[in-house]
């Protein structure tokens, strides 16, 4: 579609042509080409002065140099005689870095002069709420609050998102709702499980997210975000020289910046960087077991979890991991106060990056990683996450659980939280998997939910990451509880 065709489509419903200019109709515009664009804006055809508004212009950076250049030349003559013309101005909206980036090496002026980008501010919780009330109301349905708590918690209240979230409510649940004609938590979770990443990515905006992440020459930006930001939610602040990198990340909607401090950052959403664990790292970090996944010996064909989590752990990246504990946050090991241990979002990433490579790539099974709340700050939007990876197989569901270097107190808030998330997806196979570099673990006494539907790993390593033990309480095939102590487990050099 040409610019003329679009200028024309949205004119015929949004112009009064009798009252606003001399056309009779959007038929007598015909704006056919460039010239016939200066000619349909010409002053003396119109009342009042006209804004042209173009949305996704970044687009045009996958046009070739001779449309470019037609196109900013054109804008550029329009600003340079603009007395001339009804033109007020023109609006060129899209990801800033590309719009920036858009001008062909043989053109010398911009036809656009801005110096700095603009950035939507999300929505409050309250207006949120309100929006997806009126939606309700408008489609006569019942939405349960607790969806639009936890769209908010996932979106950060990040205007095209919401609205998105909203769209696919509108067009892929309401016609699933039952006869009490409400929308439960239930049914929009295992949809947000399900579906929604992939659905995101119909959309233009998010696909051309992902595909510039992907690109070679953003490895020095993924690099950065891998090792300071996914999986964690609370501003970070960067002292090093960073600066381009962490400007592309915010251009392209991955980061924002903090309000407290310069050169402070932080993720954008939770929904932003569950797509990007799933999308873009498994893609630039392939490591991965070459081995076929592990299924129970019985006739279901399960999956065998503890083998498969002995395996990826060995598959971890060394340097991650021990280099992670000079960006933990006030989390120590028991004994000696000032050695710190990483971070829960730091082993959810690499674990999740290996069973997407691994499960989905060579396997065709499904593995979403989601980020849950699990306390509440003082403020609106102080979320803390807790980590989940779903598997999903034809036949079996499992939830994994993840924490790191925690107390016996969290274990057990673990240990209720993913029971409750196990109901809502109807999961019964169910797994917490701890992370510890709690010095003198391995000699201190296990701890272990009292829970017995609950499997549990303990995964005790050193500093460096050279050295791993596994203590395990699991259910076997016959319903038998079982337990594994201090194995050894063998790391890829």
């Amino acid at each position: 579609m040409t610019l003329g065709s679009c200028i024309e489509q949205y004119a015929c419903t949004h112009i009064d042509f009798k009252s606003a200019s001399v056309f009779e109709s959007v038929d007598d515009m015909k704006i056919i080409s460039s010239d016939y664009f200066h000619l349909v804006f010409m002053k003396r055809n119109w009342n009042s002065n006209v804004v042209i508004i173009i949305d996704d212009f970044d687009k045009m950076c996958e046009a070739n140099d001779d449309v470019k250049i037609s196109c900013l030349a054109n804008f550029r003559c329009i600003r340079n005689s603009r007395y001339n013309y009804a033109i007020g101005s023109i609006i060129a909206i899209g990801t800033s870095s590309r719009i920036l980036d858009l001008n062909p090496i043989t053109m010398v002026t911009s036809p656009f002069s801005f110096s700095e980008t603009f950035q939507n501010p999300n929505f409050t919780f309250n207006q949120v709420q309100d929006l997806y009330r009126k939606f309700a109301t408008d489609y006569d349905f019942t939405i349960d609050p607790e969806v639009i708590k936890d769209i908010y918690k996932q979106t950060s209240g990040h205007a095209g998102l919401v609205c998105l979230f909203g769209h696919f409510i509108q067009n892929k649940l309401l016609e699933k709702i039952g006869k009490d004609n409400v929308l439960t938590f239930s049914s929009w979770f295992t949809f947000s499980i399900n579906s929604l990443q992939k659905d995101i990515l119909d959309h233009a905006t998010y696909r051309k997210m992902i595909e510039m992440l992907n690109k070679t020459n953003a490895k020095p930006a993924i690099d950065l975000l891998r090792t300071r930001f996914l999986g964690f939610f609370d501003n970070v602040r960067i002292f090093s020289d960073e600066g381009e990198k962490l400007e592309f990340l915010v251009d392209e909607g991955v980061l924002i910046e903090g309000k407290n401090y310069l050169s402070e950052f932080k993720m954008s959403s939770a929904f932003v960087d569950g797509l990007i664990q799933r999308q873009v790292i498994p893609n630039v970090y392939k490591s991965s077991p070459e081995s076929a996944v592990p299924q129970k010996d019985d006739d279901d064909e399960s999956l065998d979890i503890l083998n498969i989590l002995q395996t990826a752990i060995q598959f971890f990246d060394k340097d991650i991991i021990s280099n992670a504990v000079n960006f933990a946050n006030n989390l120590y090991t028991g004994s000696q106060k000032n050695m710190c241990a990483p971070r829960e979002s730091v082993y959810s990433t690499e674990l999740n990056r290996i069973l997407v490579n691994w499960l989905i790539k060579k396997s065709g099974y499904e593995v979403t990683g989601r980020h849950l709340v699990k306390s509440y700050g003082d403020k609106e939007g102080k979320y803390k996450y807790s980590s989940n990876i779903v598997i999903i197989t034809e036949h079996q569901k499992t939830v994994l659980e993840l924490l790191a270097t925690a107390t016996e107190k969290e274990l057990n808030e673990h240990s209720e939280r993913v029971l409750e998330y196990a109901e809502k997806l109807s999961v019964n196979d169910i797994w917490l998997v701890h992370f510890t570099r709690e010095d003198g673990y391995a000699n201190q006494k296990l701890q272990w939910p009292s829970d017995n539907r609950i499997n549990v790993v303990h995964f005790f390593h050193d500093s460096k990451f050279e050295n791993v033990l596994m203590n395990v309480r699991y259910i076997d095939s016959s319903g038998t509880i079982k337990y594994i102590v201090d194995q050894v487990i063998p790391l890829q050099s």
